[in-house]
């Protein structure tokens, strides 16, 4: 099992809880086994006083209990026979500069087909791996890029070394950096099929999971070689994938920003509505409006990083009603979906998010 930071993501809470109104719920009717937020508004106890110290025994303190953890409930597979499983993976925390560890999304269709989206930075390829194997899985059916940045391909090449992989699904857009040419090497190399997917494009996911792509456009226009339209470009630039099962939905965007979402919305408007979506740029202030949310109005929001990102992106979700998860404070995050909008949620700890 991953250790944990759990010192550093303690602190973020408390700073990221001083930003937040007390009380703050949200209503959504989604099953999850978080607990709520205890009660911090509680008078302190009164100090016995000193005489009464010296004459009486001191109260035993009653011992501290253990934070939950529910790792090992999540990688029960016994749980998901039979329905589609999503797991937000909870990836370490990247030490070096600015790097961050990124996203990396895993999913197992009722009919048993593996799909994983994006592997993270380059130092998570190990942890990812040995996620996927601790879960039995050997082969990846559908190996998916939303887009060339190095915390979501960073990992690829460590997974294609581990894994057979089916099909690789890819944008058409390419990159200029390193961590691109190792990741097209990788691929390359392995002989992996590759599907480049754009807006208008669709496939099934299994037999029962059909997959429409929003995103990217057909015709990519790149920007001119000033490096400070590049880094937008390649989020704007992500795939955009809804999948559909029965009556059950996933929206996932990797690193869209603001003006994209607004094209999207523009073009397919209610089409975008999910019942479960990840937060799109891990949870920054980058992406995420407020009319985003309303369009795509989720029950359950997940967010992936190792940083808590922007409280305003937490309290647009909840103010809509959706039930919002970051891997930074609640850990993996496993969805459970059967085809009639039932969901069950399980998080690794309980958060003071819910």
């Amino acid at each position: 099992m991953k250790k944990q930071n759990m010192f550093g993501r303690l602190l973020a809470v408390l700073l990221s809880c001083l930003m937040l109104f007390t009380g703050c719920q949200n209503s959504a009717d989604v099953q999850t086994t978080a607990a709520d937020v205890p009660d911090m508004t509680a008078a302190p106890e009164t100090q016995a006083p000193e005489t009464e110290a010296l004459t009486e025994a001191p109260e035993t303190e009653a011992p501290t209990e253990a934070p939950a953890d529910r790792y090992e409930e999540i990688i029960d597979l016994s749980a998901i026979e039979g329905k589609l499983a999503i797991y937000f993976l909870d990836l370490e925390e990247i030490t070096s500069g600015d790097e961050h560890s990124g996203d990396s999304t895993l999913l197992i269709s009722p009919d048993g087909k593996v799909m994983l989206i994006d592997a993270g930075h380059t130092p998570c390829g190990d942890e990812i791996t040995a996620f996927l194997k601790e879960l039995g899985i050997t082969r990846i059916d559908y190996l998916v890029a939303s887009h060339a940045h190095i915390d979501h391909i960073g990992g690829m090449p460590e997974i294609v070394a581990n894994f057979e992989i089916g099909t690789h699904y890819r944008t058409p857009v390419e990159y200029t950096t390193q961590t691109y040419a190792n990741y097209v090497s990788a691929i390359e190399n392995a002989g992996i099929p590759v599907e480049y997917v754009h807006e208008g494009d669709s496939f099934m996911f299994g037999e029962h999971i059909k997959v429409d792509i929003y995103n990217p456009p057909e015709e990519i226009e790149y920007p001119d070689e000033t490096v400070s339209s590049w880094n937008q470009f390649m989020n704007d630039h992500s795939m955009l994938m809804k999948m559909t099962y029965g009556e059950s939905t996933f929206l996932t965007g990797g690193d869209l920003y603001v003006a994209a979402e607004q094209l999207l919305m523009q073009a397919y408007g209610d089409q975008l509505q999910a019942d479960v979506a990840k937060v799109n740029h891990h949870g920054y202030s980058t992406s995420t409006s407020r009319k985003w949310v309303k369009t795509t109005l989720p029950q359950i929001a997940v967010a992936m990083g190792d940083v808590m990102g922007s409280m305003d992106t937490y309290e647009r979700y909840t103010k809509e009603g959706a039930v919002y998860y970051h891997t930074f404070v609640d850990g993996y995050v496993r969805v459970i979906a059967d085809d009639a909008r039932n969901y069950e949620v399980t998080s690794q700890y309980d958060s003071w998010l819910r």
